[in-house]
């Protein structure tokens, strides 16, 4: 039990439906409860009015009296049986019939049954009661009207304290209570509460579906990505990727970005075995080769000196060629990582440049090799010296190598668009078009007979393009077939006229 307690886990579908229903349903919560209060305030003002119009209407009622009220007045003021003639305030006589009581507004606020009147003399004796009111007499000299519950069923109802003052001689005459239960009041509530618990229930179950329909979307495409990637692991060379959408939002673009990771991954992985296959190809040859001469001797060669000097000579000569395949090997590993370790360096361009013009020109002197370089003094470009270095030499080396019959290279130089832009042209060979979008591949030669022969591997174009790449730069080629070939380089220069 406690382990499935402890393997158990909320989803994360569960955990946004949860959020969002709560969301919903309080800010219904937060409307209703505005709408009930509004309601309650509106109700309850309506009840103070008439408590307050049965106030006013009790002291038009008695403050034509100058004496203290007695029983007598009050039971002729609030139950007439025949005609009664009376003087006003002013003086002037009035007279007054039964009908007149029950048109009397007084009459017409006890009527309504919930409101109770208790009066009392100077002395506070009770001498008039309607109503289920208590007798307890509260002296006060203003009127008081205050919202009160009742004990027993904790319902409210509305109190008011009066004194009854002459008009003529502004004495207190009497006292008053009124009381109100407020009986429309609370059968509204009652009727309200109850379509309230209705709407809540409705409201609950509302919220709970549209969080569920809400979070559908996301959990679908969470989901997809989760069988994207389980495909993957499944089948590491499976090309399978999380379907597009046309919606525009984070989830699409998070799936963008998962897709081209993984068609960077692919793309590795595809390099890692060709480079694997590649590396095992080129290095089958000088083992076998190395091999083939070390049994010859084992058996034989080494008691012939013609024998052992050549196969002496070939093995180095394979040795040779494998520490140079490792050594271009670590080259192109180093160049992967120039990212991290290199990302800011600046050189003179140039010193470098000229540098190695005058290297190739001193070991390759049956080569003509023109430089024309218009750029401007000091400029700084944004690579480390030695990889510029490394570039123009696997460029320069690769004309040499590929030029037959016009031994003849242009190295051009210049600034365009903030970039230096290098130019490398031989007028060799050439290569053909189908051929021209793989030169850069690893281990990839265009004439393996004689690349071998002149000791390429090919990897140097391809080093060169990892490096231009690690700079931001670019790297492209132009060929025709027994014309030559143009390699064209372009790096970007920074504004610092200085070296670090």
């Amino acid at each position: 039990m406690k382990e499935k307690i402890a393997n158990w886990r909320l989803t994360i579908r569960f955990k946004w439906t949860c959020l969002l229903s709560l969301a919903i349903f309080m800010v219904f919560g937060l409307f209703a409860t505005l709408i009930y209060t509004s309601i309650e305030q509106a109700l309850l003002h309506n009840e103070e009015n008439n408590v307050r119009d049965t106030v006013s209407a009790v002291d038009s009622r008695f403050n034509v009296y100058q004496a203290p009220l007695t029983r007598q007045q009050v039971q002729r003021r609030l139950a007439p049986k025949t005609k009664r003639n009376f003087h006003d305030t002013h003086g002037r006589l009035v007279t007054e019939s039964p009908e007149d009581f029950y048109r009397d507004s007084l009459t017409k606020q006890l009527a309504r049954g919930d409101l109770s009147l208790v009066l009392f003399d100077t002395h506070g004796k009770p001498i008039f009661k309607m109503g289920n009111i208590d007798t307890k007499f509260e002296r006060t000299k203003t009127t008081k009207i205050t919202v009160v519950k009742r004990n027993a069923q904790r319902l409210k109802h509305l109190r008011a304290l009066m004194p009854i003052y002459s008009e003529r001689t502004k004495q207190i005459i009497g006292y008053a209570k009124i009381t109100n239960g407020m009986r429309n009041y609370h059968r509204t509530f009652r009727q309200l509460n109850q379509k309230m618990l209705l709407v809540i229930l409705f409201a609950i179950l509302l919220s709970i579906i549209l969080g569920y329909l809400l979070t559908q979307p996301l959990v679908r495409r969470i989901k997809q990505i989760n069988r994207t990637i389980d495909q993957i692991n499944d089948d590491p060379d499976s090309t399978a990727r999380i379907p597009q959408q046309r919606s525009n939002d984070e989830i699409t673009d998070l799936v963008d970005r998962f897709n081209h990771m993984l068609d960077r991954m692919q793309d590795y992985t595809n390099q890692q075995k060709e480079f694997v296959e590649d590396v095992s190809h080129e290095l089958r040859t000088p083992v076998a080769v190395i091999e083939g001469h070390l049994k010859l001797l084992q058996r034989w060669g080494k008691d012939d000196p013609q024998v052992l000097e050549e196969s002496i000579d070939a093995s180095v000569s394979e040795i040779d060629r494998m520490k140079k395949l490792i050594q271009e090997m670590l080259d192109l590993t180093r160049a992967e990582q120039i990212e991290n370790n290199y990302v800011n360096e600046t050189t003179q361009a140039n010193e470098t440049i000229h540098q190695a013009y005058n290297d190739f020109v001193m070991l390759h002197p049956d080569f003509k090799i023109n430089l024309d370089d218009t750029v401007p003094p000091k400029t700084i470009v944004k690579i480390y010296r030695n990889h510029l270095m490394q570039i123009l030499v696997i460029l320069l080396d690769n004309a040499v190598k590929y030029s037959r019959d016009r031994k003849e290279i242009n190295l051009s130089v210049s600034t365009e668009s903030n970039m230096l832009a290098i130019a490398v042209q031989d007028f060799g060979v050439g290569v053909k078009q189908e051929d021209l979008k793989r030169i850069f591949n690893r281990f990839y030669r265009v004439d393996k007979a004689r690349s071998r022969q002149s000791g390429g591997n090919g990897l140097g174009l391809s080093i060169a393009k990892k490096i231009v790449e690690m700079y931001k730069g670019n790297i492209s080629a132009e060929s025709a077939v027994g014309s030559g070939t143009i390699f064209r380089v372009n790096l970007p220069l920074t504004s610092k006229k200085n070296k670090h």
